[in-house]
C-alpha cells in the first residue's frame, strides 16, 4: 500500500503539467481513494484473483487494455514479475517503455555494511521514470492525497464531536505488515499516559484486519479522549479523517505514508527497517524519524521492508525505543503544543 501511495504526488504532478494528455493507472481498487479528484488520470483495476490470475491472465488482460485506446508510452512503476510480462508485451508491439530503478543493490549494499550513503526517496525514483520518457512534472506537492470536499467535511465534524475540548488530535498507529516494525500496546498505553499526562490531547487509534482491530479495541478509553477508528469507518474516510489530524505517530507503515500523504504533521518510529532505503513518510523534516542511535546495534537495520524475522531473542531495536524517548523527541520538535 505504501508503495503505491508514493506514486500520488508524482502522479498528480505529471497529470497536472500535461493537462491535454490522458494518464491510464493499472492498480486494485482498493487504493482508488488516493487519487480522488486526479481529473485526467484513469483507473484501471485488473482481476488478480480471477480471469486475469496467472500468466495466461496477465496476457488476456494486456489485450483488455488494448481495447481502451491506443497507448503511446508506459511506464513501469513497479517491475515486478506482473508488470514485467506486461511490459513485454507492450515492447513487442514497439511501444518506448520506461522502469523505475529500485536501486536493488546500493539497498544490498547498505545491508552488507558496504555502504552508509542514503538513498534517494522513492518519489524521486517514481520522478525518474516520468524523466526518462520526458513527461514534464509539477513540482511535487506533500498533501496530494486529498479527500473529496464532503467527505473531507464530514471527517472534521466527526473529529469535532469526539475530541476532547480544546485538545490537540493526535493519531496513533502502532502496527505495521511486519514483526519488526511493530512497537505494540504497552509501549503505546505508556505513550499516551505520558502526553495525556502535560497535554491536553485526544488520540485516535489506527490500523487494519481483524487481529489490529481487536487489539486497538484494547487501548479504547472514551473517558480519557482514546478513541479506536479501526474498522469503524469506510477507508474513504479514514483517509480523510487522518487528514483532519494534528499529529499523526505511526510505525513504517502504510497508516505512515498516508498521513504525511494527507497533509499531517508525522513522526514515525523506526526498528528493524531505516529510513536510509528512501521510504520515510514524504516531506517530513528527518528529525520526526525516531529510531535508536546509529551503531547501537550492528543487525539494525536488518531488512529493507521488515520482513525478515529478527534474528534476536526480542526486538531490541524497538524496545530502546522507549515511550520516555519519544516524548522527549516530540517535545524537541515541538509538535505537542
Amino acid at each position: 500500500m505504501g508503495d503505491v501511495a508514493l506514486t500520488v504526488p508524482v502522479i498528480r504532478a505529471a497529470t497536472e503539467a500535461n493537462p491535454q494528455s490522458k494518464f491510464t493507472l493499472v492498480t486494485r481498487p482498493f487504493f482508488a481513494p488516493f487519487f480522488e479528484g486526479i481529473e485526467n488520470l484513469e483507473l484501471v483495476f485488473p482481476d488478480l484473483k480471477g480471469k486475469n490470475k496467472g500468466f495466461w491472465g496477465l496476457v488476456k488482460f494486456y489485450f483488455e487494455l488494448q481495447t481502451l485506446q491506443k497507448w503511446d508510452v508506459v511506464l513501469d512503476l513497479h517491475d515486478v514479475l506482473r508488470t514485467r510480462v506486461w511490459r513485454s508485451l507492450f515492447r513487442i508491439a514497439g511501444k518506448p517503455i520506461y522502469v523505475i530503478d529500485k536501486g536493488r543493490k546500493e539497498k544490498k549494499d547498505i545491508l552488507l555494511r558496504k555502504s552508509e550513503i542514503p538513498l534517494k526517496h522513492v518519489t524521486e525514483r517514481y520522478l525518474d521514470v516520468f524523466r526518462k520518457a520526458k513527461i514534464e512534472t509539477e513540482p511535487l506537492k506533500i498533501a496530494s492525497i486529498i479527500p473529496s470536499s464532503n467527505i473531507k467535511e464530514r471527517a472534521r465534524r466527526q473529529l469535532a464531536e469526539l475530541a476532547l475540548k480544546g485538545s490537540k488530535t493526535i493519531g496513533l498507529a502502532p502496527f505495521a505488515m511486519h514483526a519488526p516494525k511493530m512497537w505494540g500496546l504497552d509501549n503505546s498505553r505508556e505513550l499516551m499516559d505520558l502526553i495525556q499526562e502535560k497535554y491536553n490531547v485526544t488520540f485516535f487509534l489506527f490500523g487494519g484486519g481483524k487481529e489490529e482491530i481487536e487489539k486497538l479495541t484494547q487501548l479504547e478509553d472514551k473517558k480519557k479522549g482514546r478513541f479506536c477508528m479501526a474498522g469503524k469507518i469506510p477507508f474513504q474516510e479514514e483517509i480523510a479523517f487522518i487528514s483532519c489530524l494534528d499529529l499523526m505517530i505511526a510505525m513504517d507503515s502504510s497508516n505512515m505514508h498516508l498521513a504525511a500523504l494527507s497533509g499531517t504533521k508525522t513522526v514515525s518510529i523506526w526498528g528493524g527497517t531505516d529510513p536510509v532505503f528512501g521510504f520515510s513518510a514524504f516531506g517530513q523534516p528527518k528529525e520526526y524519524n525516531i529510531h535508536i542511535p546509529k551503531g547501537k546495534l550492528k543487525c539494525r537495520p536488518c531488512s529493507v521492508y521488515g520482513g525478515k524475522p529478527c534474528s534476536q531473542d526480542e526486538v531490541l531495536c524497538m524496545k530502546y525505543v522507549t515511550p520516555s524517548l519519544v516524548l522527549n523527541v516530540l517535545e524537541e520538535q515541538e509538535v505537542l503544543m
